[in-house]
């Protein structure tokens, strides 16, 4: 049987009540034999009803994103298929769990489990592997690793996706949250204790229990093969499926329904413990409806973890087929080798280029670099172009190009060739009689105008797709269709609100339709996990689920400025009306060369000059 919303204290008695019980077994040297099949006890988990909050520990960002979040949101093309995290694929269905082990030494590797409800299977190394880095990508099941504690197995989890605390009624955790999990077998019962903890959305761990019994036999696969479709044919893809702060028209229904006072079900840590009951009989429907709307405390900075190592060096990380992301010089900058050479997408700062290069040379050997495109002409892409261009050479230029007398110019194929968009080389150049604003080594020296430039280059076909007026009017995406990559620039980041620039042609609905057509260019290979991996511009490796993650925040912040704009509030009244406030915790920040104050305003010009271009166009 399942049960959730303890705390800590709770979690302390069911580990010495299950502890007690487990001194009657008898567990192998190695730990406790948890291998076999096992059923729920009693049943699995139930399911929250909308607006049913209650015993779980949300802050301010976590209870404005559940109660903003639209069922309907369901029927987006990334949200059909999204798989379990681990906590529900032990509610669900049956499981099986399995040893690893070397056929040498027989030391035991690994302890994998089969989840039957979305076909979930999980590996829990047992061989004191490291966690990967904070730039490696994340799935649903997360990173596990695993220990013995006597007769407890212990698992510790990281690098889990944004997912859902329960089936879904909005209540989220963050993509930053971390699983700790007991396993305790006493006969032919096994009790599983675990805490979730998300510095994004919670105020202290979440934990959650759960006893299983022995099965006879393995569990049946239900064939979970489920693949998106087209739910609501009228539904646009820039259109994502929300509800306006204090909009939620089924805000009372779960309180009304079990005679509870709404105060009771809007979450918090203060409904985690007995004392709850003396504040349902105090507070008042006044103090509850103030929790349901975003308060006057300034906008918070983002809790998440920095990818970005910050040492000092480049760190090679393999994305998947035959392209590498390289970290450490600000932006990623992305690489794809093989026989002809290398292909460098962004060439970071420039601080560290003499390292970049020395890491491109350590994957390409003497192969040359014969190629950089640049995804925008922002400083943090380009600013390594002038030396990664002179590291390289473009042999397929070599006396390609004479002069009237058939003579080749000396210095073709000198050089790696920087592609970019038109745009990107108006940005850093200058009109005739102009001073430009960078060296004329690292333009690009091959533009293109309109829909793509392609290449066929180390046996791959390679793509570079104009995204207009996204970040700028000259961003471009790099996919690598063998290795099913897709390299966006700062179209995607990780860590922070996009860098709307809208001096230099940036705009929230070019933004959101570019995230859009990354979508296009997108195939998960299991419910929602790998398939086509991005490499965004800045912070860790990803897939579509997180594309989309990021796609719908955009397209719910403009929702929430332009209903205010149509309701005549000026800038200073959209800051004020926090309307980021469930994302500030994971995207926001207070200083910086981008602070979410400088995002808000951004977003709030932009819907501006969109609505004064449509005036004029009528």
């Amino acid at each position: 049987m399942m049960h959730r919303r303890g705390s800590i204290v709770f979690l302390a008695a069911v580990l010495t009540t299950a502890l007690a019980a487990g001194q009657n077994a008898a567990p192998q040297a190695s730990g406790i034999d948890i291998t076999g099949s096992w059923n729920a006890a009693g049943g699995g988990g139930g399911e929250n009803e909308l607006v049913d909050y209650a015993g779980e520990p949300l802050n301010e960002a976590g209870r404005m994103y559940a109660l903003t979040w639209n069922p309907t949101m369901m029927t987006t093309r990334q949200q059909q298929c999204a798989g379990y995290e681990p906590i529900r694929l032990i509610e669900r269905g049956s499981r099986r769990f399995w040893e690893v082990r070397d056929p040498y030494t027989q030391k035991l590797i690994s302890i994998g489990m089969y989840g039957q409800i979305t076909e979930g299977t999980r590996t829990i190394w047992m061989d004191g592997r490291p966690h990967p880095p904070a730039y490696a990508k994340h799935t649903f099941l997360g990173f596990a690793t695993g220990k013995y504690d006597g007769n407890v197995l212990t698992v510790y989890t990281t690098h889990m996706k944004r997912n859902w605390i329960r089936t879904p009624n909005g209540v989220p955790f963050s993509d930053q949250a971390t699983l700790v999990e007991h396993f305790i077998r006493h006969g032919d019962r096994l009790t599983y204790v675990a805490a979730l903890t998300d510095p994004v959305y919670f105020t202290e761990p979440l934990v959650t229990t759960a006893d299983m019994v022995r099965a006879t036999r393995n569990p049946d696969a239900w064939l979970y093969a489920c693949d998106d479709g087209e739910q609501l044919l009228e539904q646009q893809p820039d259109k994502v499926p929300n509800y306006l702060f204090g909009q939620n028209p089924y805000l009372r229904e779960h309180a009304e329904l079990h005679h509870l006072p709404l105060f009771a079900v809007l979450g918090g840590a203060v409904t985690m413990y007995p004392e709850i009951l003396g504040k349902m009989k105090s507070a008042t429907d006044v103090e509850a409806l103030a929790l349901t709307r975003p308060s006057a405390s300034p906008m918070e900075t983002s809790r998440a973890i920095d990818p970005n190592p910050h040492d000092g060096n480049i760190h090679v990380w393999p994305v998947q087929g035959g392209v590498y992301m390289l970290i450490g010089d600000d932006a990623n900058i992305a690489v794809q080798i093989g026989d002809q050479g290398a292909l460098v997408v962004d060439t970071g700062t420039g601080k560290l280029a003499d390292k970049v290069i020395a890491a491109i040379r350590g994957l390409v050997g003497d192969k040359p670099i014969q190629f950089i495109v640049n995804t925008s002409f922002h400083g943090d892409h380009t600013g390594g172009n002038v030396k990664i261009h002179a590291a390289g050479a473009d042999p397929s230029l070599v006396g390609s190009f004479f002069d009237s007398n058939f003579n080749g110019f000396k210095d073709a194929g000198v050089g790696a060739t920087i592609i970019a968009h038109q745009n990107v080389l108006n940005r850093m150049s200058a009109p005739t009689g102009k001073v430009a604003p960078t060296i004329s080594d690292g333009w690009p020296s091959d533009t293109y105008l309109k829909g793509r430039r392609r290449k066929y280059y180390n046996d791959e076909a390679v793509e570079v797709f104009w995204e207009p007026n996204a970040i700028t009017d000259g961003d471009s995406i790099v996919q690598f269709r063998r290795s099913d990559v897709i390299v966006t620039g700062d179209i995607l980041t990780t860590t922070q609100y996009p860098f709307l620039d809208l001096a230099n042609g940036g705009s929230v609905q070019g933004e959101i339709a570019a995230l859009n057509n990354i979508l296009d260019h997108t195939v998960y290979k299991h419910l929602g996990d790998d398939g086509t991996l991005i490499v965004p511009g800045h912070g860790r490796v990803c897939d579509e689920y997180e594309v989309a993650e990021y796609r719908d925040m955009l397209a719910i912040i403009r929702d929430r400025v332009q209903a205010m704009i149509k309701q005549g509030a000026s800038l200073e009244q959209v800051k004020a009306a926090r309307v980021t406030v469930d994302y500030d915790p994971r995207y926001g920040a207070n200083s910086g060369p981008w602070t979410t104050s400088m995002f808000v305003e951004s977003v709030y010009n932009s819907l501006k000059q969109g609505s004064v271009k449509a005036a004029g166009q009528r």
